[in-house]
């Protein structure tokens, strides 16, 4: 199996926290989820990444562990930047 990076990471809910940023750390970490957790889903998920061969099945790969992981909750999402200051606070800044 090839490695290919994952652009961009997966940050995914486990103790302690993990970064997925190449597809060979994806398998290592489906090989320990699968140990806990059964399902044809995390099969199917390592089958893909295992058949890897080029950047394109590479891409098919993280798409659906990705889907997975949010379906699964595990998915955590990049927080939203902040929202602007409002023009009030301008206002009160200025004062």
């Amino acid at each position: 199996m090839a490695d290919f990076a994952i652009d961009p990471e997966l940050r995914v809910r486990a103790k302690p926290e993990r970064v997925l940023r190449r597809t060979n750390d994806a398998v290592r970490f489906i090989r320990e989820i699968m140990l806990s957790r059964r399902g044809h889903q995390w099969r199917s998920i390592l089958q893909r990444f295992e058949a890897i061969r080029d950047e394109w099945t590479a891409m098919e790969a993280v798409v659906h562990l990705e889907l997975l992981l949010e379906v699964e909750r595990l998915l955590i999402e990049e927080k939203p930047p902040h929202p602007p200051a409002t023009s009030r606070q301008h206002r009160s800044e200025a004062a």
